[in-house]
């Protein structure tokens, strides 16, 4: 089941992922991150990377991945990584492959806005945009974690940072040399609210991979006993 999804058999949110009862480090977020760090802190390879249309109409295709891990200021560097860090850590210690599709989904409707005619800018830096995939499943994950109203707080006010955004065209804490772009985290919010609705739809009824696994040996197998979660635990 996925873990974004209620476990409607016991009424509670599947736990984090875990190897042998210890809490696996979130290798993704933290490669990520370190790769982050030389193509913004070099010149040299941060011109090899940030996101040109021109340019990767041209050929230059990796500055379609490599222009949301680079950045142009001290400040825009580190806001971005610290909140990266939180979102992305957080829900890829409860699914490595929600973080993923997450990301993909996120740098999928990036590329495509920023190709595109709507776009106002045709140079672009930095995994704000990218990160708010991850960060609106997270806080959907710690809202439904909650046993009050007030866990949707976060969710509210990152929903009030973005609309902020929207009118006055600015970024609320980085600072950057290059104009913000507010319209890159409305399309990174896009790809992880569609992600998240989708595997939320696909697992409404509480199906599991687990449990198709075993209707598929009953049926094959029909003399064969598979034992239940509640019969696996009472053995």
């Amino acid at each position: 089941m996925s873990p974004i999804t209620m476990n409607y058999r016991h009424n509670r949110l599947t736990p984090p992922a875990t190897a042998g009862g210890i809490l696996r480090l979130p290798l993704i977020t933290l490669t990520l991150l370190l790769c982050s760090l030389p193509l913004s802190l070099s010149a040299d390879l941060f011109q090899l990377s940030y996101f040109d249309r021109s340019l990767i109409h041209q050929g230059q295709l990796w500055r379609l991945v490599t222009g949301h891990l680079c950045h142009t200021s001290i400040s825009h560097l580190g806001w971005d990584l610290l909140a990266f860090a939180v979102a992305a850590g957080y829900l890829e210690l409860h699914s490595r492959r929600v973080l993923q599709a997450s990301l993909l989904a996120g740098l999928i409707m990036l590329d495509m806005l920023l190709l595109s005619t709507w776009s106002e800018v045709t140079r672009y830096a930095g995994l704000s945009g990218l990160l708010f995939a991850p960060l609106v499943i997270s806080l959907f994950i710690f809202a439904r974690k909650q046993h009050s109203l007030n866990g949707w707080l976060p969710m509210l006010i990152c929903l009030g940072k973005l609309i902020w955004e929207q009118f006055s065209q600015q970024a609320l804490l980085s600072e950057s040399p290059w104009p913000p772009y507010p319209a890159a985290h409305l399309a990174g919010t896009l790809g992880g609210a569609l992600w998240l609705i989708i595997d939320l739809e696909k697992n409404a009824f509480g199906i599991t991979t687990t449990d198709i696994k075993q209707l598929n040996i009953r049926a094959l197998h029909p003399d064969l006993k598979v034992l239940s979660q509640q019969e696996k635990q009472d053995i």
